[in-house]
């Protein structure tokens, strides 16, 4: 029996849209100096949305919401908001879906923008997962990417972190910056391994249309490093971070044993969650859902409280999942796995083997040295990660 679609999702993304600061390569949706009736009001309509959706899964065919595994509160900087805010979120998941005793609950923070009492209040209120966003340590690449804080605004929020009970900490970095060096990347690498963290995220920087950075490249005033020294960075930060006990397990995160993201396992692994806020995607009974990215609208059809597609109050259909659709979707975001895809996981979901429905495009990215193939189970190889988009690629249409 196949367990496609499935139909009770168990993760859930809640976004904050404000921050204090939009930073120049950020395309997200967000903004700046928003003032406290509109965070209010943003917080209201974010309860009635969860409500809302909660209340008609239960009237789905038996659909009984399952309790969540994983909670992500990213944005934005939802530490921008006042801690009694983001608990009265969370505290809304339980009371509607019901936590699991060991759900995962991440809330996303800028150095200096949240203190030890904010940090004391989210751990009380169940947060057990931080996240960091560092960057750089480099004030120099901090000022380029309109970073409002320095690098030691990040050890004391660790170590309040800390205190305050999390003990599972994530940074986030950033590499291919303009101007950036080799020992940049290993001063900044120094700085945060002397620090308590559990995970580590680096993402290659990419120029957004739009950003003021895309711009300011356009107009020459900054140039990115070629390709050849962005490969260097970024196998520089997979060895060392292995060389301190840390798993790389997926291709742009490495984790010490044990506390791998589970949030981001659910994207990577083409199950079903929940999106609640401005902007958020929803993936759930084989529809695709995204709310408005304008915030009056979103506003408004939270207000009005009735349920649309599936039960959402804000979403419309953005697409339907068929089951090809969500097979090849299984092998793209599993191969960004550092372990791969196995066929097992892949019958029991679908009912076919992934090496008989995708043998074609399998057997040329063999060809190509950019896939590994070890027993039933399906990887990148270490070329394969250099080039993954290519990869990728071999399977759209497919």
């Amino acid at each position: 029996m196949t367990s496609w679609p499935e139909q009770t999702p168990t993760a859930a993304y809640l976004h904050i849209p404000f921050c204090q600061q939009k930073c120049t390569y950020c395309d997200f949706i967000s903004f700046a100096a928003r003032g406290r009736d509109c965070q209010q009001a943003y917080v209201a309509a974010l309860l009635r949305e969860i409500g809302i959706v909660a209340a008609n899964r239960r009237l789905l065919p038996g659909g009984r919401p399952l309790p969540l595994r994983s909670v992500f509160v990213g944005g934005g900087t939802p530490t921008v908001l006042p801690a009694d805010d983001l608990a009265r979120l969370l505290a809304q998941l339980r009371a509607c879906f019901g936590l699991a005793p060991d759900c995962e609950c991440t809330v996303e923070a800028n150095p200096g923008t949240v203190s030890e009492q904010a940090l004391q209040t989210l751990s009380a209120a169940g947060f057990n997962r931080i996240s960091f966003g560092l960057q750089a340590v480099q004030p120099h690449l901090l000022h380029l990417l309109g970073r409002i804080h320095q690098a030691g605004d990040l050890a004391a929020g660790v170590q309040a972190a800390r205190s305050a009970g999390f003990g599972n900490i994530n940074v986030d970095l950033l590499f291919g910056l303009p101007g950036q060096t080799i020992q940049d990347v290993d001063e900044t690498l120094d700085f945060v391994l002397d620090l308590p963290v559990a995970h580590l995220s680096f993402y290659g920087l990419i120029l957004e249309e739009g950003t003021p950075l895309a711009a300011a490249e356009a107009r020459g005033q900054v140039r990115l490093p070629d390709d050849a020294l962005e490969r260097r960075q970024y196998h520089r930060i997979r060895r060392r971070l292995a060389g301190q006990g840390f798993v790389h397990y997926e291709i742009s995160n490495s984790a010490r044993p044990g506390y791998a993201c589970r949030h981001n396992l659910v994207y990577w692994q083409g199950l079903p969650y929940y999106g609640f806020g401005l902007a958020a995607h929803s993936y759930a009974d084989g529809l695709r859902l995204a709310n408005p990215s304008d915030l009056d609208r979103y506003l408004a059809a939270c207000r009005r409280g009735a349920a649309g597609p599936a039960g959402w109050p804000a979403a419309v259909v953005n697409e339907q999942v068929d089951r090809q659709e969500a097979m090849r979707e299984m092998l793209l975001l599993g191969l960004r796995l550092i372990r791969g895809v196995r066929d097992r996981d892949f019958q029991a979901r679908f009912g076919i083997s992934l090496f008989e429905r995708f043998a074609a495009p399998l057997a040329d990215l063999r060809r190509q040295n950019l896939i590994v193939v070890s027993g039933d189970r399906v990887r990148l190889s270490r070329r394969g990660l250099d080039l993954a988009n290519q990869a990728f690629g071999a399977f759209i249409g497919a």
